[in-house]
């Protein structure tokens, strides 16, 4: 098992393997009134019943929580809802929260603990390769109709812990869109860390992966970043990188697009933006090979409309991450921006 602690304002730690060892921490379960589980549908079918019952030895009341899968489920209808349910099974102050699956019910549970009672604590267990970047670092959000994200707050976990055996049951898809998190993680390496793991990684993506090993190379992209910059005053916006266009694509979709594939696109995106056609070409050839979701493309300015409510922005001027010799967040007029997009759908079309 590997363990990567997380020097935030509230310390904890993220574990990586191939058991539910992490069960054992006493201190998770003490003085518990119930466990309170949030997952969805997909992973309740294929990992429910055997979390339900591996979680019978610590409460006595277990209250579990399914919703529909996909970003649509990121609402605040959703948390009233759960809410509701919450309180009608008498959930208080001492219940523990369980996100149980990707990063969709990671932030919606996450942003639940925020703020059922006032916060109560809460655990992540990822089941997705998305959730490796979703899972750490305590951002937790629902979405808004004009923007993804828009409604949220700074809430660290008590841990972190994946069971990689569980992506056994993943589908292409889903893997493809959780690495578009750990190839961004990838590219800010060089700019985070000792050394870069961009070439490495792309070589052992030929290959079976070693979840254990490229998850954590993602984690401490993460976890360096989150520690200097916890709450997105500097760098941690770098994390951002792909996204500005990728989450506009996301909504323009209907979040039809996985967000990990949006945010390859983005990254493209982001490369033409900064002049580096290398790294676009080479990424764009990439994604053709592995044969990533088709954009159905609408015109630019349904786009545009969705990136002026990006958080990064300054008095309604867009922003992006850049990455060049080193990082920068960049204004960047529409007439520039449209060329871009125009770029990109010549590329795909």
């Amino acid at each position: 098992m590997v363990k990567i602690p997380i020097a935030a304002s509230t310390p904890y730690e993220v574990t990586l393997g191939h058991s539910d060892s992490w069960m054992s921490n006493v201190s998770y379960w003490k003085d518990r009134s119930a466990i309170w589980v949030v997952t969805d549908e997909t992973v309740n079918r294929l990992h429910g019943e055997a979390f339900h019952s591996q979680l019978h030895r610590f409460a006595e009341q277990i209250v579990w929580s399914v919703v529909e899968p996909g970003d649509g489920s990121k609402s605040l209808q959703t948390i009233e809802r759960l809410v509701e349910q919450g309180l009608r099974e008498g959930c208080d102050r001492h219940t523990l929260i369980i996100a149980f699956g990707g990063g969709m019910v990671g932030d919606l549970a996450g942003f639940l603990a925020s703020v059922f009672m006032r916060g109560v604590p809460y655990i992540q267990v990822p089941t997705t390769v998305l959730a490796h970047d979703s899972a750490v670092g305590g951002k937790v959000a629902v979405n808004h109709p004009l923007a993804k994200n828009a409604i949220g707050a700074f809430y660290q976990p008590l841990g972190v812990h994946y069971n990689v055996s569980r992506l056994e049951t993943l589908t292409p898809l889903e893997v493809r869109s959780g690495l578009g998190e750990l190839i961004k993680h990838a590219y800010l390496s060089r700019h985070v860390l000792e050394s870069s793991f961009e070439v490495d990684l792309f070589k052992a993506l030929e290959s079976e992966m070693d979840w254990v090993t490229w998850l954590a190379k993602g984690i401490d992209v993460k976890r360096t970043v989150v520690e200097q910059d916890e709450r997105e005053q500097g760098i941690r916006a770098w994390l951002n990188f792909g996204h500005t266009f990728g989450h506009a694509l996301e909504s323009v979709e209907t979040y039809r697009l996985p967000h990990g594939e949006a945010i390859l696109y983005g990254m493209v995106f982001a490369f033409l933006l900064s002049g580096d056609v290398q790294r676009a070409a080479s990424l764009k050839k990439w994604m053709d090979e592995q044969d990533v979701t088709p954009v159905d493309w609408k015109p630019f300015d349904a786009y545009l409309e969705k990136m002026t409510h990006d958080k990064k922005n300054r008095k309604g001027v867009i922003r992006f991450v850049l990455l060049r010799d080193e990082v920068v967040i960049e204004p960047v007029q529409i007439d520039r921006l449209q060329a871009t997009f125009e770029k990109m759908k010549e590329w795909w079309t």
